[in-house]
């Protein structure tokens, strides 16, 4: 079975990043996300970018990743829709982002987007998340709620069975 890592920053430990800090503060503890794929690659949006797909590690502690569960068919439509989004040239949406935080509703533009609005329908579009979540007012720290009783529990490896060993005697 495959899997979809949705990976949140938490800028605390940042040392710059005034803006992320105030989105956190917004809605803490969050104030960025990103899906990634089984094949590496990683989908969001920055402030004052388009939408990009590329490889990517998350090797910064600021990162937290949740592991979302899915099937061959739910991993196909969430990578498609992400490389539809990005082949469309979406950009990056202040006002989207400044309403969802001010739970004020800006008009939907459908060229601008924000990353927790980006990750909320990409998850949508593979049926991992219900259809009727408003992904226009999801802060990545909702999203984050929102996903986090779906991740996937790691489980600790099966013990060792012990097998006991006995010696056949034949007395015949």
């Amino acid at each position: 079975m495959k899997a979809l890592r949705v990976w949140f920053y938490d800028p605390t430990a940042d040392s710059e990043g005034l803006v992320n800090k105030l989105v956190a503060r917004l809605d803490p503890p969050f104030c960025h996300v990103e899906v990634q794929f089984a094949y590496e690659c990683a989908c969001s949006i920055y402030m004052g970018s388009a939408v990009v797909l590329r490889k990517r590690t998350f090797d910064s502690p600021n990162y937290t990743c949740l592991r979302l569960p899915c099937n061959n068919v739910q991993h196909t439509l969430a990578a498609g829709h992400a490389e539809h989004v990005h082949s469309r040239g979406l950009v990056f949406s202040s006002l989207q982002m400044t309403s969802c935080l001010l739970w004020t509703r800006a008009s939907t533009n459908t060229t601008h987007t924000f990353c927790s609005k980006l990750v909320t329908e990409i998850l949508q579009q593979a049926g991992l998340l219900e259809a009727d979540i408003d992904a226009q007012s999801t802060s990545p720290s909702a999203l984050h709620r929102l996903l986090a009783p779906l991740q996937e529990v790691a489980r600790p490896p099966p013990r060792p069975v012990a097998v006991q060993r006995t010696m056949a005697l034949d007395f015949r």
